[in-house]
């Protein structure tokens, strides 16, 4: 009976460890069409050169217009990128261990792009969050916020 009931805890432990998002890495959905997103924490340069690789789009608050992110090295966590799909695709950056500490995009004054990331604090200092989803802005509150997505803020 003992080793039947630690089979079953061992299974349990094995299954639910599984069901966890890993830690070392994001996972971005792009659906078909234009998607919000953001880098959650710094990825490995391979990746980030990946993630250039899809063209990402932000906004320049000193411009006042869109423009393209075509250098690994001006990526900044937390900013939000448009990103263009034929189709759907699933992207897995690998976050970089080696970076323990960064800098996370902030809020310019009046209507900004940014997602939400690791050390992100920008939820608690806006009064309008809009999401882009099928095709549309929809307003969101607060709560219905997620990792790894990007949304227009005021």
């Amino acid at each position: 009976m003992k080793k039947i009931l630690l089979l079953i805890c061992f299974l349990l432990c094995l299954m639910a460890s599984a069901a966890v998002k890993p830690i070392d890495s994001q996972t971005i959905d792009l659906k078909p069409g234009w998607n919000l997103v953001t880098l959650e924490r710094p990825v490995i340069a391979t990746d980030a050169e990946r993630f250039i690789a899809l063209k990402p789009i932000t906004l320049d608050a000193t411009q006042k217009s869109y423009v393209f992110c075509s250098d690994k090295d001006k990526l900044k966590i937390g900013t939000g990128y448009w990103i263009f799909s034929k189709t759907a695709q699933t992207i897995e950056l690998t976050r970089d261990q080696s970076q323990t500490t960064w800098e996370t995009a902030g809020l310019n004054n009046g209507w900004t792009l940014v997602g939400v990331a690791d050390n992100s604090t920008w939820m608690n200092q806006v009064t309008d969050i809009w999401q882009w989803l099928d095709g549309k802005f929809q307003k969101v509150s607060k709560e219905e916020l997620k990792a790894g997505k990007a949304y227009f803020v005021r």
